[in-house]
């Protein structure tokens, strides 16, 4: 029973594990992985002939790829083409991402010590008239 059990247990992580491989595939992760191991072979090899600030330079400058690059960036682009006989995807408008900086504000609080309240009403103290007993009662 318990290895009937292990074996429903692996074949339940291996499904899930495919799921999530195709998830992968299909939103394209599988180029974002490999142009990132095109920019860590490139940094390391660059940094290594040019220095470190030249080979990063030229590791994200665009004009230097290396044959992994252009794989990549052919792949991604046939993939964007349509096949025949379907229609073109829509164009997605291209967002730029820019930084600011903005001066966050400071609160300057006093350094007197705030009045003291008094709990009792002035008005109050200054009567002297005692209520009426019994209390009118409410009009019918």
């Amino acid at each position: 029973m318990s290895s009937r059990l292990n074996q429903h247990h692996c074949l339940a992580r291996f499904a899930r594990g495919l799921v999530v491989l195709a998830l992968c595939v299909s939103i394209g992760l599988h180029w974002v992985v490999l142009q990132s191991a095109a920019w860590v072979g490139m940094a390391v090899t660059y940094s290594v002939e040019k220095g470190v600030v030249t080979g990063l330079s030229e590791t994200f400058d665009g004009e230097h790829p290396c044959p992994m690059c252009k794989l990549v960036n052919k792949g991604v682009k046939s993939e964007q083409t349509p096949a025949d006989g379907q229609t073109p995807p829509a164009k997605v408008k291209e967002l730029k991402l820019t930084l600011a900086l903005v001066s966050v504000p400071t609160f300057v609080f006093p350094s007197e010590t705030p009045q003291a309240w008094s709990t009792v009403s002035s008005i109050a103290a200054a009567r002297h008239e005692r209520p009426v007993t019994p209390p009118p009662e409410a009009g019918c």
